[in-house]
């Protein structure tokens, strides 16, 4: 066994679904994303999208809650968590009056934020950057106007961010398009990055090379995957294998990063560790 002098655990996190993190900071203060864990008809439909033994009770706390964007697949828990924890919700200015309408959430635990900002919180501080979604082709109407306006908005604004903990630790999360981050990681130099994949679901066409390209150039020690769980229940032996390529171009490229994917609500430790060689 390998021997541990010295270590020191800047944060715990888990990966619990789709851009769903939940984080704990060392001041024990929580930070939850994107709350999209219950939704039983698209697991029953076959989408692989959905929990299906989790719920809003297996979350053990939630003083912060931030929402990359507003599609269901994002918000869908929201009301729950809210009505559990009554966290903070942080969101892009521009939705925010649209989830105070469509969600019972007190006008003042809903946090504004928009694109280039430093935010400072009980333990930690988000720096927030311009986002966009994945190209859809969906239209305002085809996704039902005004009687949908969250959903419509979701295809518009989307907000990533780098969390800074008062240790130093540096943890970027990025949903979408790159959007210039990985030119920005290169000045920022992240300790983490935790990432979208490249495009749909669907799209199996060079997903490791693409992917690995924008860890190669961003300076990063770690990645881990999200919102790749499709994957991991309809397609874990094509899953599996991106995670093998892009370990291996890492290395053949003589570079520290690695990838590794989590096992969904199982809680892992970011840490700084001094070990025998």
């Amino acid at each position: 066994m390998q021997k541990i002098y010295a270590s020191t655990q800047a944060l715990r996190f888990r990966w619990i679904n789709a851009q769903c993190f939940e984080f704990v900071m060392p001041n024990g203060k929580t930070l939850l994303t994107d709350p999209y864990f219950d939704d039983p008809d698209r697991f029953q439909a076959g989408k692989g999208m959905s929990l299906m033994d989790f719920s809003v009770e297996d979350i053990e706390a939630a003083d912060y809650v931030f929402v990359n964007h507003t599609h269901g697949d994002h918000i869908k828990n929201l009301q729950q968590v809210y009505d559990r924890f009554h966290p903070i919700v942080i969101c892009h200015s521009a939705v925010a009056m649209e989830i105070a309408r469509t969600h019972d959430i007190a006008l003042t635990s809903i946090y504004p934020v928009d694109f280039n900002g430093k935010y400072y919180f009980d333990g930690f501080m988000l720096q927030t950057y311009h986002g966009t979604h994945h190209a859809s082709g969906a239209t305002y109407g085809a996704l039902g106007g005004r009687e949908n306006e969250l959903d419509a908005m979701g295809s518009i604004f989307n907000v990533n961010f780098i969390l800074h903990t008062p240790e130093g630790m540096r943890i970027a999360f990025v949903g979408g398009n790159d959007d210039g981050m990985t030119e920005r990681f290169r000045e920022i130099r992240p300790n983490l990055l935790i990432r979208n994949k490249m495009g749909s679901s669907r799209d199996f066409e060079r997903v490791a090379e693409r992917f690995a390209d924008i860890f190669v150039r961003s300076n990063t020690q770690l990645l881990i995957p999200m919102h790749c769980e499709t994957w991991v229940n309809e397609r874990p032996d094509f899953l599996n294998e991106v995670i093998g390529d892009m370990n291996r171009i890492m290395e053949e490229k003589h570079l520290i990063g690695r990838v590794s994917l989590l096992e969904r609500t199982r809680w892992y430790g970011l840490n700084l560790t001094i070990t025998e060689l």
